[in-house]
């Protein structure tokens, strides 16, 4: 009898194996991020590299692009790992500024500069969405994460400069700009190279982002080259340091904007820590902005009901995005309660209109 059951499991785990492999190999893969050494290398804003398999089973080919150049070869799939043999690199020069990330993506993570063979473990995963990641990893932890669909440009709304009004911590205080004496106007300007330049209490900044994704999570920015003047502030230079701190050390942001189409007005929001959020809007503070920004949802975690406390006047509408930015649910006569049993499990931003202008919240639904 044991021997059935052993038998049975075998072939149970032996057609599952077999029928992962099959949807690997169907699959165009898009890369999104290299992890070497511990250090996360992101594909450079405005690129595609596409992994793509061929032939059949169990004799398989692998081709993907990089900067200028691609890289093919042979493949085998065995239990839980993927070898790539007889590996072959076209020889373009390379002259973009992103030759770099080609280097580290063909000759650290596939091969090395010998083209000698090499075997990976593999990990694919469907998650709740239905999106499909696809993750190879050498026998030094240095890995390769893809997924199944191409990164979505990001809309030019994103490009203007944005104007800090409030900050939220860990679903607590409500921190809000205008509230500080002396006053301060900090802000961010997000050019379309994501370039950025702002400023903060006393002292200016400037960078540049990448852009990339966590299909579970949304979209991400990732700050580079991080610098700012050296000024020593009369005022607020706590602020400051944590405000300059959501740009240093690489650290991802999960971010989320829009704008109303009919006013102009937008709003741009992000995360660094989580439940740590800065609220930014594309116009300066007024001396409105402490009242206007008086809301409030509750419970948060929600179930059923999501409860709204403002002192904004004339409420207009509610809209819910996901956290890919789609709208999941939208109420055009505002009560103080909204339905969302219908909503499914995960984090969610409600946006708030009235006649003094946009507000935005994060809200989880359980």
């Amino acid at each position: 009898m044991k021997k059935i059951v052993l038998s049975f499991a075998l072939f149970f785990i032996g057609n599952f194996v077999i029928a992962q492999v099959s949807e690997i190999v169907q699959q165009t893969w898009y890369l999104r991020s290299l992890e070497i050494n511990n250090n996360w290398h992101y594909v450079p804003y405005g690129e595609m590299m596409e992994l793509n398999f061929g032939g059949s089973n169990p004799n398989y080919t692998a081709n993907t692009n990089g900067i200028e150049n691609t890289f093919t070869a042979n493949v085998t799939f065995e239990n839980d790992e993927i070898s790539f043999s007889s590996i072959e690199v076209s020889s373009a020069t390379c002259t973009s500024s992103n030759c770099d990330f080609e280097d580290l993506y063909f000759y650290e993570i596939l091969s090395n500069q010998n083209l000698d063979d090499k075997t990976f473990t593999y990990f694919y995963q469907v998650i709740t969405s239905g999106r499909k990641t696809f993750r190879i990893t050498d026998s030094n932890g240095n890995r390769a994460t893809f997924t199944d669909q191409p990164l979505e440009e990001i809309d030019e709304v994103l490009f203007q400069t944005w104007y800090l009004h409030y900050m939220e911590f860990d679903f607590g205080d409500t921190v809000f700009i205008s509230e500080y004496n002396p006053s301060i106007s900090p802000s961010i300007t997000i050019n379309p190279d994501l370039s950025y330049t702002g400023f903060g209490s006393c002292n200016d900044f400037m960078g540049t982002f990448n852009y990339s994704e966590i299909p579970s999570s949304g979209a991400i920015l990732i700050p580079n080259d991080f610098d700012a003047t050296l000024r020593i502030c009369d005022f607020h230079r706590d602020f400051e340091v944590y405000y300059f701190s959501q740009f240093e050390n690489n650290g991802i942001l999960y971010f989320i904007f829009g704008e109303d189409p009919t006013t102009g007005e937008g709003f741009f929001s992000f995360e660094k820590a989580p439940g740590f959020f800065f609220h930014f809007y594309n116009y300066p503070l007024s001396v409105k902005d402490s009242q206007k920004n008086s809301f409030s949802v509750s419970p948060n975690p929600a179930q059923d009901m999501l409860f709204i406390k403002s002192s904004l006047n004339n409420l207009q509408s509610a809209t819910i995005t996901d956290i890919n930015g789609r709208i999941v649910a939208k109420k055009i006569s505002v009560s103080n309660e909204i339905d969302v049993s219908n909503l499914k499990s995960g984090m969610y931003f409600i946006t708030i209109t009235s006649s003094e202008g946009n507000i935005t919240k994060k809200f989880i639904k359980n």
